[in-house]
């Protein structure tokens, strides 16, 4: 077989065809059975890396972009991919655990974004809802209730720690060790 002569060796997008073809063809690659072992092969077109170059440069290829198969399921070839960013390709993963809330499905991640939940409290209120997703999904379910009354007036811990510069940790533990609001939060 001919060598093919190109300018491409050393950059990211040349990596990127070497990784989608050894992913497919190489069944000593450790992602070889979520590709090449279950069918995922790359058309003939994009055995030459020149090709697969014009086609990505045409569609948009840039460096801080992924390939992407649109069918999961389809072949590498240009019907079925596009590039993307890592943040889309992670939310299209074969792995992903969906969640349907109010007739909208979604990862966890992207329930975690929309409904305003950092990722690892969406995760665990869920876990400790036994996965009952209204009450993981309600912000009233879990607002702290937790009120601390100092000089005359009455706010949450994390207030209290913003407006008067103090770790919230710190003052969190401190109370919990059973000091008084006005020692955990003067010394």
């Amino acid at each position: 077989m001919k060598r093919e002569k190109h300018n491409g060796r050393k950059t990211r997008l040349y990596g990127t065809w070497c990784n989608m073809r050894d992913r497919c063809n190489n069944t000593k690659n450790k992602e070889y059975f979520n590709y090449g072992g279950r069918g995922i092969k790359v058309c003939k077109e994009w055995y030459s890396f020149t090709a697969f170059r014009d086609w990505a440069i045409k569609n948009g290829y840039k460096d801080t972009l992924t390939i992407d198969r649109i069918d999961n399921n389809g072949d590498y070839c240009p019907e079925n991919c596009r590039f993307i960013t890592l943040k889309m390709q992670a939310n299209n993963r074969t792995d992903n655990h969906y969640i349907t809330y109010k007739g909208k499905t979604q990862t966890m991640k992207q329930w975690a974004e929309e409904l305003n939940i950092p990722y690892y409290r969406l995760r665990s209120r869920f876990n400790n809802c036994k996965y009952d997703i209204q009450k993981a999904f309600s912000k009233e379910t879990y607002e702290r209730k937790a009120l601390y009354s100092y000089k005359g007036e009455t706010k949450r811990l994390c207030e209290w720690c913003r407006e008067l510069g103090i770790n919230y940790q710190k003052t969190k533990r401190r109370l919990a060790l059973g000091w008084s609001v006005e020692r955990a939060f003067e010394e």
